[in-house]
């Protein structure tokens, strides 16, 4: 079934099916023939177990260890009960305090706003809870001012775990707190809390490419969420137009004259010399821009 069919039979929305795949949760395969994906009797009943385990607010951080067989459901449940529990904790804090403004006879003009402000950052009457918007905030600017940004790794990328592990080595170095949610050569992750993917490139510098990692707020999605032979289709136009267009303004004002020996049995195999020349030269030049900014392997 298409992922219409699959979105009534599962209740999962379109657009959270497809955050499922992209967070490694969901392996639809695809058909041979259009290169859509198939939903099959398992991956309806893995939609239906991720919408029950969200609806219990469970991280999908545990759903991915707990599909990959790496904890029980036994674990996880625990783990979500006692996490749960606190947040109960927290919540009835907030609860309270809403009852005693509620019963204090106080309004807006005589309420002793110090004196709550004091009660409310307390840690042990608040139970965290009222510092949430804190951690809001922080998320919030992360995102803002760090919608795109890119690093130079110390080592080589060339598989997952390589590139997992640059991930890494930059969070430390920039004490931010990264959760890794899906590897592979497009990872996705969160930094603090806000959501991103990656991609890894190759920059010239001199004469040598350097390995650059690229990383996008999450919904800045490009061409990755393209099948393959799609994606491969646009970085190759991409990687190809500017010296297609370039090609043009070259050898366009020249074509009248090579129209017009090849009318009057003029030499029109030496007029051809110097675009069939140029046209060898840019494609050159347009499958190294490829290889070299668009390529999902080590060249």
């Amino acid at each position: 079934m298409n992922i219409k069919q699959a979105e009534l039979q599962s209740g999962v929305s379109r657009q959270n099916i497809r955050f499922y795949e992209k967070a490694g949760l969901l392996h639809p395969a695809r058909n041979a023939a259009n290169d859509y994906r198939e939903y099959g009797e398992e991956e309806i009943r893995t939609l239906k177990l991720i919408r029950m385990l969200r609806m219990l607010d469970m991280p999908l951080e545990t759903i991915g260890q707990l599909l990959a067989g790496d904890v029980s459901l036994d674990t996880a449940a625990r783990s979500q009960q006692q996490r749960l529990r606190e947040q109960a904790e927290e919540l009835q804090a907030a609860i309270r305090f809403c009852g005693e403004l509620q019963h204090s006879g106080q309004d807006l003009v005589s309420l002793d706003v110090d004196g709550c402000l004091a009660r409310m950052t307390d840690a042990k009457d608040s139970g965290g809870f009222f510092l949430r918007w804190k951690e809001d905030y922080r998320r919030i600017a992360q995102a803002q001012s760090r919608g795109f940004f890119s690093f130079v790794p110390d080592g080589p990328v060339t598989n997952g775990e390589e590139f997992a592990a640059a991930l890494r080595a930059w969070a430390a170095s920039e004490k931010a707190d990264l959760v890794i949610t899906k590897g592979g050569m497009y990872p996705h992750f969160t930094v603090d809390g806000v959501p991103y993917w990656a991609d890894r490139v190759y920059e010239l510098y001199g004469r040598a490419p350097l390995a650059v990692i690229r990383c996008h707020l999450e919904g800045e999605q490009g061409d990755e969420s393209l099948p393959g032979w799609k994606r491969r289709l646009v970085r190759a136009v991409r990687a190809g137009l500017p010296f297609l267009v370039l090609f043009g303004l070259i050898v366009g004002p020249r074509l009248p004259g090579i129209f017009r020996a090849a009318r009057q049995g003029g030499p029109v195999l030496e007029l051809l010399v110097f675009p069939g020349t140029l046209a060898v030269v840019f494609g050159i030049l347009a499958y190294r821009f490829y290889v070299t900014h668009f390529n999902d392997k080590t060249h």
